[in-house]
């Protein structure tokens, strides 16, 4: 089963490298430096007050961008495995917020209303240098892993090297009123979050239509087979197969045995759902979801054989019916199988010729994506490679100039148009994103308009 998708320059850079491992991590740190920040208000020195409101601000930043990609994933996550974590996240925030956070920036403003100054206490500082300090740390430390005899000489050099080259750097003083500024863009950022993982507890509470769970477990089935590990599972399972019968391949009588067998590779707490709907996917997620879900270890090997069953179903459908054949057409854009079923290129360009009758401008092409993205017919995700196919003789390069388009048309959507599915746009996140990451080309009513072209497309689309 050939299967292609490449990570492009279309979604935020934040989008390859997200964990949520690397996400917890992060808020925790976030969350503990804002408690040190809060603690020791008092008591900060104005470069120390400086220093922590920066480096406390560029961390949210960066949180906040990795919010979007989290609510982005838990929109097609169908087991809500981030409930939880949601919960604890909006929680703490609110609480840190409310109690902690909002009465020192009112203070913050007052002061500088009030005195014309927001500053921290002037401490003296130490004036000892490295080298004086180092010989006296030998008689300190007893074992001989901590003599620091060499390493002084080592730093001496070190110092004699830097002199010649540089002076020290000198931090200009940074004035109240920016110091504030700069507070209250912190503040922002932070409630910004905590909005974000209350948005997110809300969006586990909502009910999903069978088509909606359908299409989201299909997406999870189709992103383990494009995945490095899901391809070597799979490669190694019928590899299996093929070896278990000596090498040769198997007939349909071995492949239908194969596919029974699989049952005994999903977990006993989804062995009802999988029994009952083999072969449907829509069925097999509404009643996945109206069990309340499974244990976080029982989805992968549930998702890894139902894989195996689609797979193998098309491999009998392909034996039994021989004459049914895929017209070869250009594509390096689209799965060639979803749903375990061969797509029919023909078929598809017949529906995207319909859908592109209603593209007025350029633009319109981006909304002819998200529907198609939408419907798990997107393998290679980069707008250049689908502007090329588009735009390729095969397809519809003789459509008028006006109607032709490039990777760049659609890349001037990327980032919350990229990030969410597009019948979980919502305008009021989509104005949050926009201000948050100083979209200013967007309109106030970009969301709007291209949810209506999409949801007219939507109507145009006929299932392939």
């Amino acid at each position: 089963m050939e299967i292609k998708r490449t990570m492009s320059d279309d979604y935020e850079d934040i989008a390859s490298v997200f964990s949520y491992e690397m996400f917890d991590r992060q808020m925790d740190s976030f969350i503990a430096m804002w408690n040190m920040l809060t603690d020791a208000w008092d008591d900060y020195g104005t470069q120390e007050l400086t220093f922590d409101i920066l480096s406390l601000s560029l961390k949210a930043a960066r949180l906040c961008l990795m919010a979007d990609e989290d609510l982005a994933r838990q929109n097609q996550d169908l087991k809500r495995s981030r409930r939880l974590k949601n919960m604890e996240y909006a929680a703490t925030l609110e609480k840190m917020v409310t109690e902690r956070i909002t009465p020192l920036v009112q203070d913050a403003i007052r002061r500088v209303r009030s005195e014309g100054q927001f500053e921290g206490h002037k401490w003296k500082r130490t004036t000892t240098t490295i080298l004086s300090m180092l010989p006296k740390l030998d008689g300190i430390a007893n074992n001989e892993e901590y003599k620091f005899t060499s390493f002084s000489s080592e730093v001496a050099m070190m110092e004699g090297l830097l002199n010649k080259k540089y002076k020290p750097t000198k931090y200009p003083g940074m004035p109240s009123e920016e110091r504030l500024w700069n507070l209250l863009l912190l503040f922002m950022r932070t409630t910004y979050l905590m909005m974000h993982f209350n948005r997110a507890e809300n969006l586990c509470g909502v009910s999903l239509s069978n088509e909606e769970a359908g299409l989201i477990f299909e997406a999870s089935i189709q992103q383990y087979i494009d995945s490095p590990k899901g391809r070597e599972e799979l490669d190694l399972y019928f590899a299996t197969l093929k070896y278990d019968n000596d090498g040769c391949e198997l007939t349909v009588n071995q492949l239908k045995e194969a596919r029974r067998r699989l049952r005994e590779a999903v977990p006993q707490s989804l062995q009802l759902v999988f029994l009952s709907h083999a072969g449907n996917l829509e069925a097999m997620a509404q009643d996945f979801i109206a069990k309340g879900g499974c244990k976080e270890e029982d989805y992968d090997p549930f998702v890894s054989a139902v894989a195996k069953w689609f797979i193998i179903d098309q491999w009998i459908r392909s034996i039994e019916h021989p004459e049914v054949c895929v017209t070869a057409i250009y594509n390096q854009v689209f799965h060639k199988t979803v749903n375990g079923r061969l797509v029919d290129m023909e078929r598809l360009r017949h529906c995207i010729g319909e859908m592109a009758k209603a593209i007025t401008r350029k633009s319109h092409w981006f909304c002819l994506w998200c529907v198609l993205r939408h419907h798990n017919l997107i393998a290679d995700i980069s707008h250049e490679h689908f502007a090329q196919q588009m735009m390729h003789p095969e397809w519809f390069g003789h459509l008028p100039a006006d109607k032709h388009f490039s990777g760049d048309t659609l890349r001037e959507y990327s980032g919350y148009f990229t990030l969410y599915d597009y019948a979980a746009w919502d305008n009021s996140a989509f104005l949050d994103y926009r201000n948050l990451n100083g979209k200013k080309k967007w309109s106030e009513k970009l969301c709007d308009k291209l949810l209506r072209k999409c949801l007219e497309m939507e109507d145009l689309y006929v299932k392939v």
